[in-house]
């Protein structure tokens, strides 16, 4: 792995965004969507006393962190999809350039635009709802890790998904965080979901990252086996995608879906 290549696919992406608004548009839109449309809802149900202060920041950091995940997962899919959409996937394999140093490039990339999103919406909780999340942020840090290896987990799982089966599943890039949300207990605890699903919940590293964050927020305490258990089953998520990502990558090279790229 050569980083002079790495830093190749980072420019190569970098001089795109100079001159499609759609990347800065992508970056920066949704979160701040999110964190305003939390923000007016808390705001909403504390002017009405249906809500406890610690409750509301509880929910504006949901908001923001969610918000990181899904673009993290969102944009890792979409820069290869924006290849095949350019038919310049063949160009980029003709070179010397390996697939796991293209996707370091695309993965380091993205944690730039994912901590621009983080940073933006954060300024928009404390400027417009007085709420800063900023001194909480190192406390934060082992979730957002978990949040983020389970992104890259998830994003490499749709991107092998996209190369194998082409851009007639990209829909999955966008609205597959969605499919998550309502189980990874974002902005509710994990007792709200039925007993049966709960499993399922707390399966999720991002359910683990979300109760811990909770935990911290309400009652200052962290904990250690949420942090753990979400840390382990990233490991497991993690070796699973990157088999999956290699199989479907072998298995389009072998059926010469990359020379067609449909």
């Amino acid at each position: 792995m050569k980083w002079h290549r790495i830093l190749a696919v980072i420019c190569r992406h970098s001089y795109e965004a100079r001159r499609n608004l759609n990347h800065v548009t992508d970056t920066l839109y949704w979160p701040v969507q999110n964190i305003l449309l939390w923000g007016f809802f808390t705001t909403y149900l504390l002017r009405h006393d249906r809500l406890s202060p610690g409750l509301g920041n509880d929910l504006l950091s949901a908001a923001i962190l969610w918000s990181m995940f899904n673009a993290f997962q969102r944009d890792l899919a979409m820069g290869f999809m924006e290849e095949l959409w350019s038919r310049n996937l063949l160009n980029l394999f003709s070179t010397p350039l390996s697939v796991g140093e293209y996707m370091t490039g695309l993965i380091l990339l993205n944690l730039v635009k994912a901590a621009a999103g983080l940073l933006v919406a954060s300024l928009i909780a404390w400027f417009c709802y007085a709420y800063n999340i900023f001194p909480s942020l190192p406390s934060f840090l082992p979730f957002l890790l978990n949040l983020i290896l389970f992104s890259l987990s998830v994003g490499l799982v749709i991107t092998g998904a996209v190369i194998r089966y082409s851009t007639k599943i990209s829909t999955l890039a966008w609205s597959f965080a969605g499919l998550l949300m309502p189980i990874s207990c974002v902005f509710y605890p994990v007792s709200t979901l039925p007993g049966w699903l709960r499993p399922v919940a707390l399966s999720l590293p991002t359910t683990r990252a979300f109760e811990a964050m909770r935990q911290l927020l309400m009652h200052g305490e962290f904990s250690f086996s949420h942090f753990i258990w979400g840390l382990l089953l990233n490991v497991v998520y993690f070796i699973f995608a990157v088999i999956f990502f290699h199989r479907m990558f072998v298995s389009a090279r072998a059926k010469g879906f990359l020379v067609k790229q449909l």
